[in-house]
């Protein structure tokens, strides 16, 4: 499991802002595919090393 940072950009302003979510890896028939579990949103802190 990782936490994988996601560009979107604001409907309103076009501006660009950063989401979090934490992501698992599942092996399938089709080969290692990413798996959302939880969106922990845009004001998730922790420091980039952990």
């Amino acid at each position: 499991m990782y936490i994988r940072r996601t560009t979107i950009k604001s409907r309103r302003s076009g501006e660009p802002y950063y989401t979090y979510r934490l992501v698992e890896s599942v092996r399938t028939d089709q080969g290692v595919r990413q798996r959302t579990l939880v969106n922990l949103g845009r004001h998730f802190d922790v420091p980039r090393e952990q």
